[in-house]
């Protein structure tokens, strides 16, 4: 056990908080640091009824493998604790070049169970995540749900999903779909999604782009999952084989 895990502590002390962390071997010092906050407020968590902010909580859970409202039992009795659309808002940049190059792939990366790419935009994809075909092939080889659509008639001459991936339209395991009414870019990660807002008369790459995470029942995030399962049940099956033959024609 962690020595910084083993300090005194009242009979308030969180016990839940304190077995998930010993169980994935993280210190109060590291959940800290991965939480962007001051370890003291960590040792609050610990050692006193102290029930952090819905955020915080959210994060540091998801990072433990636990669920916040296990951890805190109290964390919905608190109405600055209840988690608001406001909340899942971790960032916003005014435009793509803004967004930390290394968070669409850290993103993916981190999956464990949902991938959802609903992009208009493959070309900016393809040099953001340099590796995608063979990350996602590893995501779904390890059992992620993972399923792209595209638009139904993607502008310009060499943008379908065949062009400039081919190798995932070969991949097992993926669903590939189109559709017709595809605008923004949802890059989603289990409850973390990427989102660029389009803007009438600005090109994708100058549109805002929100790093959302979903936390319990606040609204925003689930608005976005459900609209990605709407274009996923209304979406055509990808055909990359004739795709690719009248590219190549």
């Amino acid at each position: 056990m962690p020595a910084t895990l083993t300090a005194s502590h009242s009979a308030t002390g969180n016990e839940r908080l304190r077995g998930a962390m010993v169980a994935a071997n993280v210190t109060i010092e590291g959940l800290a640091a991965h939480l962007g906050i001051d370890a003291k407020s960590v040792d609050r968590w610990l050692n006193t009824d102290r029930t952090p902010h819905a955020r915080n909580a959210a994060a540091a859970a998801k990072y433990l493998g636990a669920d916040p409202y296990h951890l805190w039992p109290k964390l919905g009795q608190r109405h600055r604790s209840t988690p608001t659309p406001q909340d899942e808002v971790v960032a916003c940049y005014p435009m793509r070049s803004t967004v930390p190059y290394s968070l669409w792939r850290s993103t993916l990366a981190n999956a464990t169970t949902v991938i959802d790419l609903a992009v208009a935009n493959l070309l900016f994809l393809a040099d953001a995540v340099w590796d995608l075909p063979a990350l996602l092939a590893d995501k779904t080889a390890a059992g992620v749900r993972v399923r792209i659509i595209t638009p139904e008639n993607p502008a310009g001459p060499v943008t379908g999903l065949a062009d400039v991936f081919p190798s995932l339209t070969a991949t097992p395991g993926l669903r590939l779909a189109t559709h017709p009414g595809l605008r923004a870019d949802v890059l989603r990660a289990d409850d973390d999604l990427l989102v660029t807002t389009p803007v009438d008369g600005l090109t994708p790459a100058l549109a805002p782009v929100l790093h959302l995470r979903r936390l319990g029942p606040a609204p925003m995030v689930g608005g976005y999952l459900a609209t990605l399962d709407h274009l996923f049940a209304t979406a055509t099956p990808a055909r990359p084989v004739a795709r690719l033959r009248a590219v190549v024609a």
